[in-house]
């Protein structure tokens, strides 16, 4: 059985990451734990317990409302609802990191202004302090075939193949055609040992040579390919470590309608 958690701030973004991990992963055999937090400390008024008590009946009728809902659409999945009081990022961290969930599935609205967006948004810091693996929705994405995917990889991909695990799991559900991408400057032997975690997936192999400019290479990349899913490793001294680290590849890369499945090395 897939367990997947998907956070929900009952936004419209967060709303479609719930039917894009139904879609994803199917209706049989599945189950979703939905994960609303409230009462978070960013405002001294919600600290007053009177508040709290509100936004506590608040959160249990709109969860109520959309678990009802999925319930009557997709009758075979086990829906799981939690509500906590608590900080977002801290709490989605410790349930992801249990090991209990295969996935976390996240929307995102995508980048207008970094800091504000991405590295102090839930989904980034999220991405940023967990050992799971994280899927992110941008905000509008609607399902499609899971023809191809993408993995990006860097001189030095991974250390372990284990790492690859949930790429495979979701390339096999929808015998996807994985396509490995090595964006620098002359080719490199080291991501044979991507091909070889990945070996029996067939994997073709794509190498962008572009202006030494990462994050422009890799979007103007997924602008021309069709794929249905992009995979970062992400690494201490990675291809994702640079990604995170330069403002300008954040908010190109998420201001591409593919989603991500972020893995962690």
């Amino acid at each position: 059985m897939n367990k997947i958690l998907v956070p929900v701030d009952f936004s419209d973004a967060s709303s479609n990451a719930l039917s894009y991990a139904l879609q994803l992963f199917g209706t049989s055999d599945l189950e979703i734990t939905v994960l609303h937090m409230y009462g978070v400390k960013s405002s001294g008024a919600l600290l007053m317990k009177n508040i709290d008590g509100v936004l506590e009946k608040d959160a249990k009728e709109k969860m109520n409302k959309l678990l009802n809902g999925m319930q009557k659409e997709y009758p075979d999945v086990v829906f799981k609802a939690k509500l906590t009081k608590s900080d977002a990022i801290p709490t989605i961290v410790a349930i992801g990191d249990r090991g209990d969930h295969d996935y976390i599935v996240m929307g995102t609205k995508g980048a207008s202004g970094l800091k504000e967006v991405f590295m102090g948004s839930v989904a980034g810091g999220v991405v940023s302090k967990t050992t799971a693996p994280v899927i992110v929705v941008p905000q509008g994405h609607s399902f499609r075939p899971l023809e191809k995917i993408v993995l990006a990889v860097s001189d030095h991909p991974f250390s372990d193949a284990k790492v690859v695990e949930p790429l495979r799991k979701i390339a096999k559900l929808h015998q996807s055609n994985i396509k490995v991408l090595h964006i620098a400057d002359k080719k490199t032997p080291h991501i044979e040992k991507a091909l070889g975690a990945i070996e029996d997936l067939k994997p073709s192999v794509d190498y962008a040579f572009g202006t030494g400019n990462i994050d422009k290479d890799l979007n103007e990349y997924l602008m021309r390919d069709f794929s249905g899913l992009l995979c970062l490793v992400r690494t201490k001294k990675g291809f994702m470590d640079r990604l995170l680290n330069e403002s300008v590849t954040l908010k190109q890369t998420f201001h591409s309608p593919v989603p991500l499945l972020i893995l962690h090395d």
